[in-house]
């Protein structure tokens, strides 16, 4: 369906791409932009620029990017459609996209996976709820402090104790089995290839990608069996080493705190984002995988360990730490007190205590560590040595200088060492610092492009016509899109056409919208880059109308290889044969 222009304008006026952008990239002021790392490619060095004058985003490395619509259907998934139905709800205006938009979502088998996960999930939360089936599971959550406003929240269900209740529900809804079990819903008896439900008799924790989107599940037994809790598989969309449980709801306020707070189960998470804590997440029960810690550093460079007070939550937190410390994050830790988990002090305590504990616990990973051997290093010369050469290693990977200094401190005090000489020892394991970026932007190796003289006189006359609908009006049927030797260039005459029909005063943000080719968007960006007077000397466009123009009908080796491109773009060879014969008889005669 169309929606009218006025109404995506208005939602566009009333939207800071800032604020969007700022829910996924950790932004920090560079000049009159914003720079962060690339949410849609891996980097250390960040090349992601948002402009809160234009409205745009553009990263330099893999040219993603464009207005407030393009990188959350980029960030999202979605339509430009549902981009602008998203949107708006932010801002109370109602998009209505009707049901046709919908169903037309729900195309490829990835996301028919997730439409899946997503009826099971309304499905599972109704029998817990609403059936003597659900009853002994629901009495069960209560008993553990969840209220039916939480149960709602979460959408948390109960898969009966029944081989076929998913299986027979998906069928009668019309849904491919085979791509059922796919998705991970079902399981298959490979001696009869007979399918049955992965989950039964399992209270069904529903687990989000970051967009919020349901993708798999985490089935919890309230009855002592074994696993305690039975999670999807791999699948195509669910993969554990890339999905962290709560990101969808975390990540805004893991933006405003500048920090990540991770715990080891979805109960922990749960209770403490009740209490409060909300930029909590939790891995699928695996280590912090690079995936992880790529996706972590766009948002925050802090992150807080709050694994549970047994062995097993003391070895976790040393081995992730550690990892998150090599990675150049800023690690803290706080410890839970001995065989106790965040839910259970919650009950214990009170959600205030929770909060307080946090706050007046936390600390640095590197003397977390080095509590942890406390008593070896005060009485094992052999321990001794080898944790200060690890100590020295870590304090090295610090970030913050402040925190270095302190843990110094401290660290010089249990080994009996002076603050100097472990200053000096630091600094020989200091890794090389990377070079900075300017506050002008980020440098990057690429060369710029060069233009043609034609090419040149092209990107100039389209700027001026960026600046001026007058200049526009004035000279562009002097030309036609064929005269432009860049296809993004003729691409982009056509969008001033359609651009300045509907209004009188250019604006990136709003011309972005008229086109969805990611090509366009690139080079509609370079142009707004492109330093150049704003009014046009005399003579000045009607010289690059010239230079254009100027072998209009006649052809050149430059306009030949556009139409070669395009003839093995098409795998036309008879076609591709005919035009290089004709630029070599060109180049021929230019050497006479």
């Amino acid at each position: 369906m169309r929606i009218e222009q006025s109404v995506i304008n208005e939602i566009k006026d009333k939207t800071d791409i800032l604020d969007i952008v700022s829910e996924y990239v950790k932004l920090e002021k560079r000049g009159r932009n914003y720079i962060g790392l690339c949410p849609f490619h891996d980097e250390k060095t960040p090349s992601f620029t948002v402009s809160e004058d234009k409205q745009i985003c553009h990263c330099f490395g893999c040219k993603k990017g464009g207005n407030v619509f393009q990188f959350t259907q980029e960030i999202r998934g979605v339509s430009f459609v549902e981009a602008v139905k998203e949107l708006g709800e932010r801002v109370n205006i109602k998009v209505d996209v009707g049901e046709s938009g919908a169903q037309n979502q729900i195309a490829s088998d990835d996301l028919m996976m997730i439409k899946m996960h997503e009826l099971m999930e309304d499905y599972y939360h109704y029998i817990l709820m609403k059936t003597v089936e659900g009853e002994e599971a629901l009495n069960y959550l209560k008993s553990r402090g969840f209220t039916e406003e939480l149960l709602n929240e979460r959408k948390i269900g109960y898969a009966p104790d029944s081989s076929h209740f998913c299986h027979d529900f998906l069928q009668k809804k019309g849904y491919d089995i085979e791509l059922a079990y796919e998705a991970g819903l079902l399981s298959r008896n490979e001696e009869n290839f007979s399918y049955y439900d992965r989950f039964r008799d399992r209270i069904m924790f529903p687990l989000n990608n970051a967009q919020g989107r349901t993708v798999g599940y985490s089935g919890r037994t309230y009855k002592n069996q074994e696993p305690k809790y039975l999670n999807s598989p791999e699948t195509p969309i669910f993969q554990k080493r890339k999905l962290l449980y709560n990101i969808d709801r975390a990540r805004r306020t893991i933006r405003q705190k500048n920090e990540l707070i991770l715990l080891e189960g979805f109960m922990d998470v749960i209770k403490a984002d009740q209490a409060g804590v909300k930029q909590v997440v939790a891995s699928m029960g695996t280590q912090i995988s690079q995936e992880h810690t790529s996706f972590i550093r766009k948002l925050t460079s802090n992150v807080t360990l709050l694994f549970d007070g047994d062995f097993a939550g003391q070895e976790a937190t040393l081995k992730t730490g550690q990892s998150l410390l090599q990675e150049g994050m800023n690690v803290f830790v706080v410890q839970m007190p001995s065989k106790m988990d965040p839910d259970e002090y919650i009950t214990k305590y009170g959600q205030e205590a929770f909060k307080n504990y946090l706050d007046h616990e936390r600390k640095a990973f590197v003397l977390y560590k080095v509590n942890l051997h406390k008593d070896e290093i005060e009485h094992n010369d052999m321990a001794y040595e080898k944790y200060l050469k690890e100590i020295t290693d870590d304090i090295s990977l610090m970030q913050s200088g402040i925190l270095q200094k302190k843990v110094l401190q401290d660290v010089s005090e249990l080994f009996k060492v002076s603050f100097d000489s472990l200053i000096n020892e630091v600094a020989m394991h200091s890794p090389q610092t990377p070079q900075n970026y300017s506050s002008q932007g980020t440098n990057f190796s690429t060369k710029p492009k060069q233009y043609t003289k034609k090419e040149d006189a092209e990107r100039k006359l389209l700027k001026h016509f960026m600046f001026n609908k007058d200049v526009f009006l004035e000279f562009n049927e002097e030309l036609e899109a064929e005269d432009f030797t860049n296809s993004q260039f003729q691409s982009i005459f056509n969008i001033l056409h359609d651009y300045y029909a509907e209004n009188d005063h250019y604006d990136l943000s709003t011309a972005l919208l008229y086109s969805n080719q990611e090509g366009d968007r690139e080079a509609l960006i370079s142009l707004e880059n492109l330093l150049l007077n704003r009014n046009p000397y005399e003579h000045e466009v009607q010289d690059y109308l010239n230079i254009i123009t100027e072998n209009r009908n006649d052809e050149t080796p430059e306009s030949l290889n556009e139409k070669l491109r395009e003839a093995a773009r098409i795998g036309d060879l008879e076609l591709q044969k005919y035009y290089l014969e004709k630029i070599i008889l060109i180049n021929k005669n230019r050497m006479k």
